[in-house]
């Protein structure tokens, strides 16, 4: 026991290339000397693109002048783009645009770090890196700090520019994964923001004369929301207009480990794997790329390792930057299965209504089909005809304006699936779904499932409207019973498993190759037991999946039949099972 207490105590010793990189091919410049560049891109074996984040305290002491190469080699961003494709690499400069929470000053040169960042409650916001040091967050709605962040973002771009680097440049935004979804870093209670709040503030009151002085909590929250978002853009304008022709977009990044219980139990060095692979997939069906670089190198070494490797390293990463077709000849890479797009309450909603959590969605999807979806939240949508066209969209009625009623149409019309939750719909639009039933001659079918279905079907397209509200005095049980008779109709040809406590299970897919022309296309099961007790579970395999081959096995017994698999794995055990499916 005395050892148990003495290792727990013990700093480990970080290895250098565990400094330098972190996880998930990124790679730290900055924390290694630029002679030793060539030799350590050489050593990333099988790595095509390297993930590379710009520090912009390490090229900037003072916020007013840069560094590129003039005075620290390190800071040489050509030379390392050079050596990359010596060894036919290919680098992606990633440019924060929130408070970074694996840097000091969350990124901020250390002239500009002069407003500590708060959270609700009014404490200074930080985090613990891989190495156990904290690092204090600033906030990033000082003008002071937005100011110069647009002299450097220009800085760059004029660097990358003139040296001709064809580097692709992404905006990232750090964030985590919390109760009410991705959080991003930007979000602040400081004193610089009130103040930066109530000119906005003023703003609106004169654009809007009705805005009254004395504020619901409600349209306060509208406010707010709208404040953020507002500087996030901000930022993100700056970040596209210095860097120009290597823009190519902004994304998110969930640090895992990085929510306000990881930091407490992190400060305490009580890890929770399972916290972890659930913030892990979680962040995937946020589409935020998931990022292990605050973890010590220890947890990446069993079962969180092996699920960072297949599920973001050999998958994710490439769905995110390169957007592969999946139909493209030749493409054999897994990617995330989808079976549905949720489009949840957006900022302009009062926090108290009614959402998918409260219906018991989320709560059937994890379970039944385990994370096979896309949690979109109030992001616009749009209907693209080259997506899967058996995938099945989410929306709430008390979202809706013209362009998502018009797109929604659209979608059910071109044959895709659409399930609208009608509560808080306008009258306005109800009576044009009316009209539209009737002058395409739809017959509208209503099935009686706890609340009244309204069903209607064009060629491949289905539409489905349910009121909500009656579903909110329901239990647990009886919400999953709802969902799944619902879904079922849908036929998504799934192989559902639910999984037993403690275990996860996700899905990916990819098109067949010459060996596997029977099949429409091959799913792989990812298997992963990130708890500390030995879990056993059984399924059967549906007649239209064959078992094909099974994969990374790590502490775990596998037995099968034609039929029938059982499974039986020890604490951070996992394996992957590869299906052919037919219809």
């Amino acid at each position: 026991m005395l050892n148990e207490v003495e290792l727990s105590l013990t700093t480990p010793v970080i290895r250098d290339e565990d400094a330098v990189f972190p996880g998930e091919n990124w790679f730290f410049y900055w924390k290694t000397s630029a002679s030793l560049w060539r030799s350590k891109l050489e050593s990333l074996v099988g790595v095509s693109q390297v993930m590379v984040p710009i520090n912009w305290a390490f090229h900037s002491e003072t916020g007013d002048s840069y560094d590129f190469a003039q005075e620290k080699p390190e800071t040489d961003l050509k030379k390392l783009v050079a050596l990359a494709e010596e060894f036919g690499k290919e680098i992606v400069f990633l440019v924060p645009m929130s408070p970074c929470p694996f840097l000091p000053n969350g990124g901020l040169p250390s002239l500009l770090a002069r407003t500590p960042m708060l959270d609700v409650k009014g404490k200074t916001q930080a985090f613990v890196d891989q190495e156990g040091s904290l690092h204090k967050m600033y906030s990033y709605f000082d003008p002071r700090v937005f100011k110069a962040y647009g002299k450097f973002t220009h800085a760059l771009g004029h660097y990358i520019s003139q040296n001709g680097l064809a580097c692709d440049v992404w905006g990232m935004d750090c964030g985590h994964v919390s109760a009410e979804g991705f959080q991003s870093t930007i979000k602040d209670y400081s004193l610089v923001y009130e103040q930066g709040f109530s000119r906005f503030l003023m703003a609106k009151r004169e654009e809007m004369p009705e805005l009254e002085e004395v504020m619901t909590p409600e349209q306060e929250h509208i406010l707010h929301q709208e404040f953020l978002e507002m500087i996030k853009g901000i930022y993100a304008d700056a970040c596209q207009s210095g860097i120009s022709g290597n823009w190519e977009g902004v994304f998110r990044v969930g640090f895992i480990g990085g929510s306000e219980d990881d930091f407490f139990r992190r400060v305490n060095q009580v890890d929770s794997i399972s916290s972890y692979s659930y913030d892990l997939l979680e962040c995937l069906s946020l589409d935020a790329l998931p990022s292990s670089v605050l973890l010590p190198t220890r947890l990446k070494k069993g079962v969180l390792g092996r699920m960072f490797d297949q599920l973001v390293n050999k998958s994710f990463s490439d769905y995110l930057f390169t957007h592969t077709s999946f139909e493209d000849d030749g493409n054999v890479n897994f990617r995330p299965k989808r079976f549905f797009e949720v489009y949840d309450l957006g900022a302009e909603i009062s926090p108290d209504t009614v959402g998918w959590a409260d219906l018991g969605l989320w709560d059937y999807l994890q379970k039944t089909y385990s994370w096979c979806y896309s949690d979109k939240g109030e992001l616009p949508f749009s209907w693209n005809e080259e997506e899967d066209m058996d995938k099945i969209y989410f929306f709430h009625g008390i979202n809706m304006d013209k362009s998502l009623f018009h797109n929604i149409l659209k979608t059910f019309m071109s044959g895709g699936k659409v399930i609208l939750n009608r509560s808080g719909l306008e009258k306005e639009y109800l009576k044009k779904l009316e009209a539209f039933f009737l002058e395409n001659n739809l017959e509208v079918e209503k099935v009686k499932v706890t609340t009244t279905l309204f069903n209607a079907s064009l060629g491949e397209g289905r539409f489905l409207l349910f009121e909500g509200d009656d579903l909110l005095e329901l239990d647990d049980k009886k919400l999953q019973d709802f969902w799944h008779k619902v879904l079922r109709t849908f036929k998504t040809n799934h192989l559902m498993v639910p999984p037993p406590e403690g275990v996860q299970i996700a899905w990916r897919v990819r098109s067949c190759n010459s060996s596997e022309l029977s099949y429409e296309e091959v799913r792989r099961m990812d298997i992963y037991n990130p708890s500390s007790y030995k879990r056993k579970f059984s399924f059967q395999i549906p007649h239209n999946f064959r078992l094909l081959k099974v994969v990374d096995e790590e502490k775990v017994a596998f037995k099968h039949g034609q039929k029938e698999v059982e499974i039986e794995l020890l604490p951070e055990g996992s394996m992957s099972l590869d299906f052919g499916v037919f219809s």
